[in-house]
């Protein structure tokens, strides 16, 4: 489906128990099946803490078109990650909790283009759908804005002579 967007999924590692990372891991491997998920080094790795810095930030999230952050742990790195993402670079980021998480105030209505906080109720369905979602929403504004990378997807609607008249239309697009 969106294959051709890249998505970093970031989340607490350090402080968060097997189960939860055996989650994320399991949330990831079901992604893969609608986009191409970049992989953090993750707990247990021989790397050192710049490797995983270099790793992380410059590799992942600095070539991500949209960072998925699961937010149901406190967690430095993810603040670091969402802050690059977010602020430093200005790329979209969905940032998603489970419905019961304590989350902090700061990004639950950060109120930045393309970014966004949602709640699901089980990350394997939910999580996915609004992932989904998302992706889509990219790639129908990356279709309006650009439309001359899409011309598949675009007509004119006026004669190929009237330039006063012309108007692009995107076709109805379904994923």
């Amino acid at each position: 489906m969106f294959f051709h967007y890249n998505v970093y999924v970031a989340c607490s590692l350090t402080h968060a128990s097997p189960e939860f990372r055996g989650t994320v891991e399991d949330f990831k491997k079901n992604l893969r099946a609608i986009c191409n998920v970049m992989c953090f080094l993750g707990i247990g790795n021989k790397a050192s803490p710049h490797e995983i810095y270099k790793w992380d930030i410059h590799e992942c999230v600095r070539k991500s078109d949209l960072v998925v952050a699961i937010c149901d742990l406190p967690s430095t790195g993810l603040g670091y990650e969402l802050g690059t993402q977010v602020e430093a670079r200005g790329m979209p980021c969905l940032m998603i909790a489970h419905v019961d998480s304590l989350v902090t105030e700061l990004i639950l209505d950060m109120r930045k283009p393309g970014s966004e906080f949602k709640r699901y109720n089980d990350l394997h369905v939910d999580g996915i759908a609004l992932v989904a979602e998302k992706l889509q929403q990219m790639h129908i504004a990356k279709i309006a804005t650009q439309p001359h990378l899409f011309p598949h997807l675009v007509s004119s609607d006026a004669d190929a002579g009237d330039e006063t008249n012309q108007s692009m239309v995107v076709r109805k697009y379904g994923t």
